[in-house]
């Protein structure tokens, strides 16, 4: 039992044309989705580093800031025995 399946030549060649078509811009989404993919492991390599650095700048700041925060302390400490010294100097 054969099946027998006429087609315009016309329409037969249209709808290659509309296939080689689909076919030529599914190739160029491919190709931009490649791109795109490779732009986007760049960016979380950067990502990374940026995330890296930030950390690494956090602990310095934190470091400075608590090596600030000795400082002022001891400095304090100073002015306030100075000022006690002052203090006995002035009312003897």
């Amino acid at each position: 039992m054969s099946t027998r399946i006429s087609l315009d030549r016309k329409e037969f060649e249209a709808f290659l044309t509309e296939n080689q078509a689909l076919v030529e811009r599914s190739q160029k989404l491919i190709e931009k989705i490649d791109i795109l993919q490779k732009a986007n492991e760049d960016l979380e390599k950067e990502l990374q580093a940026v995330k890296e650095k930030v950390e690494s700048m956090e602990t310095t700041v934190n470091t400075e800031v608590r090596q600030a925060d000795e400082t002022l302390r001891r400095a304090r400490g100073t002015i306030a025995r100075l000022m006690r010294e002052s203090e006995k100097h002035i009312s003897q």
